[in-house]
């Protein structure tokens, strides 16, 4: 069996990290732009891993790297601009295809043009499309909470991390860019509508240690994928907070100063964004763009509301988990939920438990309960459930 990972960067690094030692059957070829990064990363996992240049932008070296293997592992970022071109590639090679991706775009273009669904279909191919920890493990916490109810009407995601922006990578900062500026999709009243970045200020609340903080769109494929997999829903949102709340603050700043544009200055040589991931990681933007977090927890907490009903009355349920932050800068690969997510879905294919052919999301596919209780057991993170009944008697 052999699998192709590309992307040698944190997340696709770790994942390599967690899925090699588990598994002596495969054969693991890892690829990166960066030749030298792959080759030291293969190095360093064993004689079974062969590090190679791959440019998921050149289809010509995706088809060389396709031939002969049966599953693609995507970790290449920013999604919106290399997700798609090794999909085609997937395609072409007829060769079941994982990702994490997180953009919303990526999403729409994907599951609202039926196109692709039959492509793979034809091919005989899984495309499966986000299964990262946002979007992936939420799309199935969602789905194990519906499962729980007769009708679902509203599915309301939400992610709370604290402001560090010396923490952001330049490629982080250009994803939070694109999924917080401009237009986003969410489902309102039982439509798909884009709707401001930054915008649907809300009041979320969280679990001790955490507490409420206001929370506003983002774009991820959660608000795409769970009204296409999950029928009869009127409102799937998803919200983001940085806190404290000057944290939040800060980044609307940004925003609003233009620093998210991509478009390259006159005179200058280098556009708005790139200078922000610059300044972000000097010393001066460290300073000056700094927040006190002597009084929040230090850990992220990811929140996902379903709304439906049950035997006539009317449920909100809630599940709800904390991961804490390493202390210190670590090549840990638990720090970060998202490759640990990813390679639990790897698993779930390599096990034959992924359900279904053609294009595919973490909820439709994957068994929801056993998925959900592998990554509490595995990650250390805590899990808060909650259920109340909201009205009883909808109907007479």
């Amino acid at each position: 069996m052999r699998v192709l990972l590309l992307g040698c960067g944190n997340v696709g690094a770790n994942v390599a990290r967690q899925l090699v030692p588990r598994h002596p059957e495969l054969e693991c070829v890892v690829g990166d732009l960066d030749q030298g990064n792959a080759e030291k990363l293969a190095a360093e996992l064993g004689p079974r891993v062969r590090g190679v240049r791959a440019d998921v932008l050149d289809a010509a070296c995706l088809d060389e790297l396709l031939d002969g293997v049966d599953l693609v592992f995507n970790a290449v970022g920013p999604f919106y601009r290399c997700a798609v071109p090794v999909i085609e590639a997937a395609l072409r090679a007829r060769v079941d295809y994982i990702d994490i991706n997180d953009d919303h775009d990526v999403a729409e273009k994907l599951f609202l043009d039926p196109s692709w669904h039959q492509r793979a279909l034809a091919a005989g191919i899984k495309l499966i499309i986000g299964c990262g920890s946002t979007p992936g493990l939420t799309n199935v916490m969602a789905k194990l909470l519906a499962d729980r109810l007769d009708k679902v009407r509203e599915i309301h995601l939400a992610t709370a991390v604290p402001f560090m922006p010396e923490a952001l990578s330049p490629a982080v900062v250009d994803h939070m860019v694109h999924i917080t500026a401009g237009e986003v999709m969410q489902f309102i009243d039982g439509e798909y509508r884009q709707m401001p970045g930054w915008g649907g200020r809300l009041e979320v609340p969280y679990a001790a240690p955490f507490k409420a903080y206001p929370s506003f769109f983002i774009g991820h494929g959660e608000t795409v994928t769970l009204p296409h997999f999950i029928k009869g829903l009127d409102q799937v949102t998803n919200r983001i907070a940085f806190f404290p709340e000057a944290g939040s603050q800060v980044w609307r700043s940004l925003l609003d100063l233009g620093l998210g544009s991509s478009e390259v200055i006159d005179g200058l040589g280098i556009s708005p964004l790139k200078f922000l991931t610059h300044h972000l990681a000097s010393e001066a933007g460290r300073k000056s763009l700094a927040v006190d977090l002597s009084d929040e927890p230090w850990a992220v907490a990811t929140r996902v509301e379903v709304v439906g009903e049950r035997n006539g009355a009317e449920i909100r349920n809630v599940l709800e988990y904390h991961i804490n932050l390493p202390v210190t800068a670590s090549e840990d690969s638990t720090a970060d939920p998202t490759p640990t997510c990813a390679r639990l879905v790897i698993e779930a294919w390599l096990a034959g438990k992924v359900s279904g052919q053609g294009l595919l999301a973490p909820e439709v596919c994957l068994d929801a309960e056993a998925y959900v209780h592998a990554f509490a057991c595995e990650s250390g993170a805590t899990f808060i459930s909650t259920e109340n009944q909201v009205k009883r008697h909808l109907h007479a």
